[in-house]
Parts: C-alpha cells; sequence; structure tokens
C-alpha cells in the first residue's frame, strides 16, 4: 500500500505521501514489490489528478518496473457517496468520474471505495442510495476498463445481497483480512461466498474487535486465509496493508520487507 514504505504523515497509519511518493517505486524495486496500490484522499496536491503528475508516474512505473493495480480512494471515507446533501453528492460523484478518467490513462484496472468506519453502511437506505449513485458511473467506468471494488463491514451473506443488486461486473469486491477477523469472520465461510466477486485483496492483522497490528500479532489466521484463497483459486494482486512500527526502532522499508517475507512464506505455501 502505497505510504508504508515513507515515515506516517501526521501518525495516520495511511496517508499520500506528499513529499515522498516519487521516491517510493525506487524503494518499492529494491524491496522487490511488483505492485503499487495508490493512495487518493484530501491530502493536496496528489499528483494523479494532472496531465504532469500522469506523466511522471507513468516515467516512474517504467523506470522502476512498478505497477499500480488500484487507487484507494479513501477521498470517498469522509466525502461520501451517500448520505450527503444533494450538492455534496453531485461534488464527489464527479470526482469519482475524474477518478477514473485519470485510472484509465495509466491503464489502473481498479478504484477501490472503503465503506467501513466512517463511511460504513449503517442500514438498507444507505445501501440503496450508493448504489443508485454508484450506476451513475457505471458506464464511465466500464468505458475506461474500470472496476469499481467495494470493501465493507457487511456480514458475507448481505455483501453478496449487495453486490448482486448491481447486476453488473464492474462493481466488484475488495476483502481484507484484518478487517475480517477484527470482526469475528469466518474466512473459511466468507471467501467461497465471495469469490466470484473479489478482485482485489488487503493482507493485515488485526484484534478481534480491535486494532491493526505488526502481522501475525493479532487474530487473523493466515494458515486458515491463504489455504482458503488458493482453493477458491484466487490469483489477483496481494496488498500488504499491515501496520506501522516504530519509526525509531524500524525504518518503514524495513517494515515492508519484513512484512513482504512473512507474506510470501504462505504464498510459496499454497501457489507453488
Amino acid at each position: 500500500m502505497q505510504g508504508r514504505l515513507s515515515n506516517s504523515y501526521k501518525n495516520n497509519i495511511q496517508a499520500f505521501p506528499i513529499q515522498s511518493w516519487e521516491n517510493e517505486f525506487k524503494s518499492a524495486a529494491e524491496s522487490e514489490i511488483e505492485v503499487i496500490e495508490w493512495i487518493f484522499d484530501e491530502l493536496e496536491p496528489n499528483p494523479i489528478l494532472t496531465s504532469d503528475g500522469i506523466t511522471k508516474i507513468k516515467q516512474l512505473m517504467i523506470q522502476n518496473n512498478i505497477s499500480i493495480n488500484a487507487i484507494c480512494a479513501d477521498y470517498f471515507m469522509n466525502k461520501k457517496l451517500f448520505n450527503e446533501s444533494e450538492i455534496e453528492l453531485e461534488k464527489n460523484i464527479e470526482v469519482l468520474k475524474k477518478l477514473i478518467s485519470q485510472a484509465s490513462k495509466l491503464e489502473i484496472s481498479m478504484i477501490e471505495i472503503p465503506l467501513v468506519d466512517s463511511s460504513s453502511l449503517k442500514n438498507n437506505q444507505n445501501k440503496e442510495e450508493i448504489r443508485n449513485n454508484l450506476e451513475k458511473v457505471i458506464s464511465i467506468a466500464e468505458d475506461s476498463n474500470v472496476t469499481i471494488v467495494l470493501e465493507t463491514d457487511l456480514n458475507p451473506q448481505d455483501f453478496e445481497e449487495f453486490l448482486i443488486k448491481f447486476e453488473h461486473n464492474s462493481i466488484m469486491a475488495n476483502y481484507d483480512s484484518g478487517n475480517s477477523a477484527s470482526l469475528g469472520y469466518d474466512v473459511k465461510e466468507e471467501l467461497p461466498i465471495l469469490k466470484k466477486w473479489i478482485k482485489n485483496v488487503h493482507i493485515k492483522d488485526r484484534i478481534f474487535g480491535g486494532g491493526t497490528v505488526p502481522l501475525g500479532q493479532g487474530h487473523t489466521n493466515f494458515e486458515e486465509f491463504f489455504s482458503t484463497l488458493s482453493k477458491i483459486n484466487y490469483s489477483e494482486d496481494i496488498i500488504i496493508q499491515g501496520a506501522r512500527q516504530l519509526e525509531t526502532e524500524i525504518t518503514p522499508k524495513q517494515t515492508c520487507q519484513s512484512y513482504q517475507k512473512f507474506v510470501k512464506q504462505y504464498v510459496d505455501k499454497y501457489y507453488i
């Protein structure tokens, strides 16, 4: 996940690395990381919105042999696509349309919209409203070869029902191993139910009912997770979204490298 190779911004676990985003491409390559998921939040400027930025990003991707698989649009956690005034909704939908256009220029295949925490879907009205608003951009996404992937805290049955109602393969799912563990969901139940929709996976560890912790220190059962992921024939990217560690003791790059090693042991076991 972009930003994890840089020092934290104002002690946030995740934020667009304004000062160091260019350097992260080189650090990723040196760490044998092949894919970055780009962060789009409220921090400005974000180069993905400008023509010069797109050109620079393309150059860095080529120079470092790094691809960008998705845009993590944390922006929409505060600037929601539901439960907002009509004026604000119109503005937010226009931002999403612009993001789809920019993603297409970089051949980024997904935009992830987190529907958790401050943007969690609390009731059927929320679900209906965001479904109606996303349907306004589905044709644009389809024409741009961009899939919108949703990350929710819904239980697997409700999430499946929510996705089915879109009736469109431009709306898919992101699966987060840590969020699932925190909510007490059973990965052996979730993944088979959601397998046809899962297009992107975040690797995270969390305490049941609590926050993110370093990989292997929480309640995520990585053995069951990777075993089941393999059984459902998931073959897309895996994005490591691990907890930050004390930057006075270990650098962000060292943390990412240790997480890379941690994940690789399971990938090698279940995929090679």
